[in-house]
C-alpha cells in the first residue's frame, strides 16, 4: 500500500512539474503583426499548446484559436486589419465554415487557366487563415535582394504570384518587383516552396464546374523604406448621409 501511495505521489509531482512548463510567448511576425501563444517546453523544442492570438498593432485581433501539441484544433477565427471577421475555419474537419464576401479594394486577384463560358461555375482558391493573416507567412519569406540598394524603397511594388495545384498545394512562388506607376518588372525571381511548413502550403483549390483546377493568386504588396512588405490595403472612405 505504501509503495502504491509513493508511486501516485511521484505521478502527481511529475504532472505538476510538467504543468509548470507551460509559458506564454510573444513573437513579432511582420511589421505591426505580433502573435501571443501558450507553449510547452519539451526536452528538445517548444510546442505550441493552448490559446493562440495574433494582433495587428496592439489591439486588433487578426487570429484566434487553439493549439494542441503544435496542431491547430477546433474552429479558428480570422479577421482583417480593421477587425472585420474574414473567415471561420474548422481544423478538426478541415472545413471552411465561413468566408466573408470579397469587397473592393483588394490586394488579391485570381485566375485559372481555363476559358470560362457563360454557363460555367467557377470558385476561387481560398487560403485557410483569411485574406490577410493567411498570407503573413509569404510576407515573412520576402527578403530584400542584395542588388536593391535604392534609398527610395517605398517607391516599389511587389507582386507575389502563387501557383496553387488542383490538390490545393502551393506549387510555385514567383516574386515580381517594379517601380510604382511603371508596370514594368525590374526583378523577377522564385522563392523555394520547401521553405514553408505543410500548413503554410495548404489551400482550398479553385474549382470549375465543381472540379478542382490549378489557379494563381496574385498578392500586391507595398514596400517601406526598410524593405519590409505589407499587403497593399486601401480603406474605403466612409460616406455620410446628406
Amino acid at each position: 500500500m505504501k509503495k502504491l501511495l509513493l508511486f501516485t505521489a511521484i505521478i502527481l509531482c511529475l504532472g505538476d512539474c510538467f504543468a509548470q512548463k507551460v509559458i506564454e510567448r510573444k513573437n513579432k511576425l511582420i511589421n505591426n503583426v505580433t502573435e501571443r501563444y501558450e507553449t510547452v517546453i519539451e526536452a528538445t523544442k517548444q510546442v505550441k499548446h493552448g490559446v493562440y492570438h495574433a494582433f495587428f498593432g496592439k489591439k486588433i485581433v487578426l487570429a484566434s484559436g487553439k493549439y494542441v501539441n503544435d496542431k491547430k484544433v477546433g474552429i479558428w477565427h480570422y479577421f482583417d486589419r480593421d477587425g472585420t471577421l474574414m473567415q471561420n475555419y474548422d481544423y478538426d474537419h478541415n472545413k471552411l465554415s465561413y468566408e466573408a464576401p470579397e469587397g473592393a479594394p483588394l490586394a488579391l486577384s485570381y485566375n485559372i487557366d481555363y476559358y470560362i463560358k457563360d454557363n460555367d461555375v467557377a470558385t476561387q482558391p481560398v487560403r485557410p487563415g483569411g485574406r490577410y493573416f493567411g498570407y503573413v507567412p509569404y510576407l515573412r519569406a520576402f527578403k530584400l535582394p542584395p542588388a536593391m540598394d535604392d534609398e527610395d524603397l517605398n517607391r516599389y511594388l511587389v507582386t507575389f504570384d502563387l501557383l496553387i495545384s488542383p490538390m490545393g498545394r502551393l506549387a510555385e512562388f514567383v516574386v515580381h518587383i517594379s517601380r510604382r506607376g511603371t508596370g514594368v518588372d525590374q526583378m523577377v525571381y522564385n522563392i523555394n516552396t520547401d521553405l514553408f511548413s505543410d500548413d503554410d502550403k495548404t489551400f482550398i483549390p479553385a474549382t470549375l464546374n465543381k472540379n478542382p483546377v490549378a489557379s494563381q493568386i496574385h498578392v500586391l504588396c507595398a514596400m517601406d523604406l526598410t524593405g519590409a512588405l505589407d499587403m497593399l490595403y486601401l480603406i474605403p472612405k466612409k460616406t455620410t448621409a446628406p
